[in-house]
């Protein structure tokens, strides 16, 4: 995810908000359809030990993020080119504007327009 929170002191903030509520969307969304495999395997691979003490039965997110400060723009198309080629690198899709959720297709014309 590549964002730009204002102030950039509310980015630890606007993580935790944000892994909270899609952790919970997305347990709520496999909870909702027991039924089909896939989303059992992904419950089953979710589910934390009950060794960890927490009140949390799941873990969606890693526990803390890594931010990776962006100065230019050669370096903030760099990390948009890595972001949108991943799911083309695992072999997901064969080309990015392929992936549902990317924000390819609506970037690429920022991205190709001339300085």
């Amino acid at each position: 995810m590549l964002i730009k929170p204002e102030p950039a002191e509310g980015t630890s903030r606007f993580m935790q908000e944000l892994k909270k509520r899609t952790a919970q969307r997305i347990i709520s969304a496999l909870d909702d359809e027991p039924e089909h495999p896939w989303c059992r395997r992904m419950r089953t691979g979710l589910r934390l030990p009950p060794t960890v003490h927490s009140d949390c039965r799941y873990r969606v997110w890693q526990r803390r993020f890594y931010p990776s400060n962006v100065y230019s723009e050669k370096k903030r198309l760099g990390k948009l080119n890595y972001m949108h080629n991943n799911p083309v690198k695992r072999g997901l899709v064969s080309s990015p504007e392929q992936w549902r959720w990317s924000s390819f297709r609506f970037l690429l014309p920022l991205m190709t327009r001339p300085s």
